[in-house]
């Protein structure tokens, strides 16, 4: 796991031991390397992306996605910029409110309620805190969130909802409990990055065992047959960020194709 050394070390040494006014990790090389760093350009595509595949929705609630957005950069002391008819905000706190709007939707369109997530890699936590404040506008009721990670990552990451007031159970791979069956599983652009002998133990643990539906930003390998008894589809990235990157999707074998 080198890779993530250098991450998980700014974490533990200097971002745990601050409140979270202080913190600053969204604007530092030691931990953007791995995440927040979203460019400007894509953030204008992820908002159009928005206000064309999610219009009502985007118009209706205006201000309330404003909002979301500011209180996601309230903490880390991000990079932001003004975009054009929309806000001041950082261009990850737009892909968040971006993804978690197709997972919604997914999960809608597969009648799903009252839904238990399991996110594999959750970052500092933002997607979670999209999709535990966007999920009403779905009618849609999550019953438990639990990110897995490194555990630093996973310390950060209660520390980080915890100021939001956002509920998450926060695991490792090799410590976890009370896990639910029939989840719904969300990896964005982590499952596909870590090394093969990982996945393959969260596809034996924690995919195969307690997960039924999914959505995973993939990327850096090619897609593969990673779940039982499943129907996977993958469909190019929209807008694309690189080579490999899809979105795919998993659903219990059989059940009637829908349009996503």
């Amino acid at each position: 796991m080198s890779i993530y050394k250098r991450y998980v070390d700014f974490v533990k040494n200097t971002q745990l031991h601050l409140q979270p006014n202080d913190w600053y990790f969204k604007n530092n090389q030691n931990f953007t390397y791995m995440l927040e760093h979203v460019s400007l350009q894509q953030g204008y595509s992820y908002l159009q992306n928005i206000k064309v595949k999610f219009s009502e929705l985007y118009f209706s609630n205006f201000e309330y996605f404003k909002q979301l957005c500011s209180l996601n950069d309230k903490y880390g002391n991000p990079v932001t910029y003004i975009y054009n008819n929309f806000t001041n905000c950082s261009p990850t706190s737009i892909r968040y409110l971006y993804f978690s709007l197709l997972i919604l939707k997914d999960m809608k369109l597969y009648n799903l309620n009252n839904i238990n997530i399991i996110e594999i890699g959750g970052g500092y936590g933002g997607l979670c805190f999209f999709i535990q404040k966007l999920s009403p506008l779905f009618k849609i009721k999550v019953t438990n969130y639990t990110i897995f990670d490194i555990c630093e990552i996973s310390l950060l990451q209660e520390k980080y909802l915890d100021a939001l007031e956002i509920n998450v159970e926060c695991f490792q791979l090799d410590k976890y409990n009370n896990i639910n069956s029939n989840s719904f599983l969300i990896s964005t652009y982590c499952f596909s990055e870590i090394p093969i002998a990982i996945q393959n133990q969260y596809i034996e643990k924690i995919i195969n065992p307690y997960t039924d539906y999914g959505f995973i930003a993939w990327n850096n390998i090619p897609v593969y047959n990673f779940k039982q008894n499943s129907i996977i589809t993958k469909n190019e990235e929209i807008p694309n960020t690189g080579k490999f990157n899809y979105f795919v999707r998993f659903y219990p074998n059989p059940i009637s194709q829908l349009t996503l």
